[in-house]
């Protein structure tokens, strides 16, 4: 007769512990942590292996619900080592149903001057959110279009493989 693993036990200073709420203990923090953001809209575009195109643009469309609440909306990039340069140059676009829209360039910095990726990331590939709008009120309900060009000199550029955009409840009271 075998015993499953679940049925194993783990000796710790004389006491015997089940595995499984070993397990438990180590599992619990990071279930509760994950699902602490109430995100209101999260979602990565894939861009092409052979590069971003600049004719080519990535578009998201959020359904805002809530006009009174304030809203962070940060950018999310995915690039690899292969990106040739230091910063992003992106035109940003973000329309309401109603055609009222707004236009931004954001310079997005991916590494310092001697060419250490900022962000998270292992081996080749980073991950960089970079703070869009804090504090931000649509003023309208419905569905919203965020359009992302990316705008550097170079037509095509490889190494950048997707970009996101992410909307949350305001971290922070409007007016501090």
């Amino acid at each position: 007769m075998g015993t499953t693993i679940m049925e194993k036990t783990i000796a710790t200073t004389g006491r015997e512990v089940h595995l499984s709420k070993v397990i438990l203990l180590f599992c619990l923090p990071i279930l509760f942590f994950s699902c602490n953001t109430k995100d209101v809209y999260h979602t990565f575009n894939h861009i092409p292996e052979r590069g971003w195109d600049k004719r080519v643009i990535e578009r998201f469309s959020p359904v805002i619900e809530d006009t009174i609440s304030t809203y962070d909306i940060d950018l999310s990039l995915r690039y690899t080592s292969d990106y040739n340069y230091r910063n992003l140059w992106l035109f940003i676009t973000c329309e309401a149903e109603t055609g009222e829209e707004f236009t931004d360039t954001l310079n997005c910095v991916l590494a310092d001057e001697y060419g250490k990726w900022f962000g998270s990331g292992w081996g080749a590939s980073y991950q960089q959110t970079i703070s869009y709008k804090t504090d931000f009120n649509f003023p309208r309900k419905g569905r919203y279009s965020i359009s992302v060009q990316q705008g550097m000199r170079d037509d095509v550029i490889p190494g950048i493989t997707e970009v996101g955009i992410k909307i949350t409840p305001a971290t922070s009271v409007a007016g501090e």
